[in-house]
Formats: structure tokens, sequence, C-alpha cells
């Protein structure tokens, strides 16, 4: 089967593992994008904001005879999901959940309240408008006591330093800041663009990968603990059978899988990134849902889930049983390396 791989850039990990099942034809709009030497075939194209975008895509699929359609930037998805029957007319399936869980999923604020209307611990989330509105109705002026400001904030209003300060439909962790004073945080809530305000959460970070299949039932749900992290993507990570995370990241899915119909197309389909930190007295608290591949995924494909083998069955209309649990524990040392080209 063929795949066609949007935003490439640097995925060569993730390139070589697909390939071991599927042709690759990828495209990106850089010219020198390192992933390029290692696809099937490459196209150059447009950058999403140009309005050839779309129509350059659905010529490549029609022409390479495209099966999946799958993006990997998250500002591709609004777009693409607007164009899904246009690709469906060409006969490529866009590998993308539906709108209604990409609203959800791309702002963090929406996030957390999805989180909270399905009693799923997440940390405690903030709009600038309301934290601006706490500190007004605290009154609070720089030259009074640090410590009594903040042991105010914390009786009146739940507001425990230190505190993350992140864009709202931010990616990877640009832009994110830990502030541990009121000064800091009326500064970086000014700094950021469209900043949400979140609750530290002191403890191990996983990431988990999850693949849904074309109906949205979830067939593999893996954590990875991430050990360490590097211009945002991780480059230390290793699999964890973690029986609860995996528990509550199915639950998760579950109840995405609510906020569409039964008969409308697309619910929750394809690659997702979930991300949760587990607290000292080991309560799970979700932070973010990305429905793509993460960064780390390769980790996910050497430890025997191969993503490539499950996407021809969705093409072919298999029945997929469910491999939740079954993986290797491993971990994963990322490095560099380089292409040359003369």
């Amino acid at each position: 089967m063929k795949l066609l791989i949007t935003s490439i850039g640097k995925r060569v990990q993730l390139i070589k593992y697909l390939k071991r099942n599927c042709t690759i034809v990828g495209v990106d709009s850089g010219d020198n994008a390192p992933a390029a030497n290692f696809v099937n075939k490459f196209y150059k194209i447009p950058r999403f904001t140009d309005e050839r975008y779309v129509d350059t895509i659905l010529s490549i699929c029609k022409e390479e005879a495209i099966d999946l359609l799958i993006p990997l930037h998250e500002y591709e998805f609004d777009i693409l999901c607007k164009s899904r029957s246009k690709f469906k007319s060409v006969e490529t399936t866009l590998l993308l959940s539906n709108k209604k869980i990409i609203d959800v999923c791309q702002n963090k604020l929406n996030t957390y309240n999805f989180f909270m209307e399905n009693d799923i611990g997440s940390p405690e989330s903030y709009s600038k408008e309301t934290i601006i509105n706490i500190l007004k109705a605290a009154n609070l002026k720089h030259e009074e006591n640090e410590n009594i400001i903040k042991d105010f904030l914390e009786r009146e209003f739940n507001l425990v330093f230190p505190l993350i300060v992140k864009p709202i439909n931010g990616m990877g962790s640009s832009g994110v800041f830990k502030v541990n004073s009121v000064k800091e945080l009326e500064f970086f809530i000014d700094y950021v663009k469209r900043p949400i305000i979140q609750e530290y959460i002191e403890g191990p970070e996983y990431t988990i990968d999850v693949l849904c299949d074309l109906t949205g039932k979830p067939i593999s749900i893996v954590p990875r603990e991430r050990l360490e992290i590097r211009s945002g993507e991780v480059s230390k990570t290793r699999t964890v059978l973690h029986k609860e995370i995996i528990k509550e990241t199915y639950r998760v899915i579950e109840c995405l899988m609510k906020l569409v119909d039964a008969s409308e197309e697309a619910a929750v389909m394809g690659p997702y990134t979930i991300q949760c930190k587990v607290t000292e007295d080991n309560r799970i608290k979700f932070i973010e849902i990305n429905p793509r591949f993460g960064g780390g995924v390769p980790l996910t494909f050497e430890a025997e889930v191969d993503y490539g083998k499950y996407f021809n069955m969705m093409i072919k209309g298999e029945n997929i049983e469910p491999i939740i649990g079954q993986f290797e524990e491993m971990t994963m040392l990322r490095y560099d390396d380089a292409v040359f080209i003369r």
C-alpha cells in the first residue's frame, strides 16, 4: 500500500519503520528536508497557508494512487479535515480524526474542559482572563511580602506556585515557562501569546502512543516514560507496562468517541500521542492529547507494535484484534545523524 506523509522534515526514523510494510511518498514545503532522502518518492509542495496546498496534495494522491494520507504537522489539520471528501473522491483515506476531536485536542483549554467534563484527572488550568481577575481581586502589590501573597492566593483561590505558562495551541516545549512568583506570572501571561496557565505537577512524565482503527477502536496503547527531553523532543525514553495508565488512556479514547455521533465519519482514528504525569501518590494527571505521531513513536515500533502492518489491514478492511498491553519493555537513546549531499 501507499502512504503519503506530510511535513516529513526530520522524521527519518518514522519513515524507515513505515517503509517495512508500505511505500512512502513524502511531501514538505522546505527545500532541504532530511527525510526526503529516505522516502520512496518526494514532492516539494506549497505551505499549508498557500491556496494551492490542498489541490497540490490532492493531485499527488491521484497520480500516486495513495491509500492513506497522514499529516504530521498540527497546523495542517483543519484545512485537511475540511477537504476530507475531496481525498475520498480519489480513493485516499485521510487518517485524521473528526473536526470536533481536533478542536478539543488543539486548544489546551478545550482539552482541560474535556478532561473535567469526563472526570479525567488533569492539572488545574486557567485562562489568562481568569488569572488577571484573580490578581485583581486579590489587589496585590509588588512591594508586599511574596510569601504572604502566595499564601493568600493558595487560601482564597487554590492557586499554588510554581505554575506552568504555555501557548494554548503550542507544540512541544516551545514557549513553555515554569513561573515561581507573581511577578513572573504577570510577565509571562503577557509574553506568551494566547497562554494557558496550569498547575505544576511533580512526578514522572509519560507519553502514550495510541493507534486506533478506522472505527475508533484502540488497537495499541504504549506508555513511554520521558527520561530526557532536548529541544522539545524526547531524546531518552522507555516503554513501561503501566497498567493503570493504559486503562485510563483507553477511557480517554472512549470519552473522545462520545463527542461525535455514531453516524459521523472519521470519529477517532489513526495515531495519537497523549501526555500525562503520575503524582507521588500515584494519581494520573493527563496534560495533552495530540492526534498525530509523537517524536518518540519509533520506540513503540521497535517494541513490536508495527503500525504499517495495521495500516495495511485497515485499507483492506480486515478485522484487527487489539494488542493492548502487548509490547516489549525497552529503552531508546536517540542521537543525531546526518545526510551528505554533493
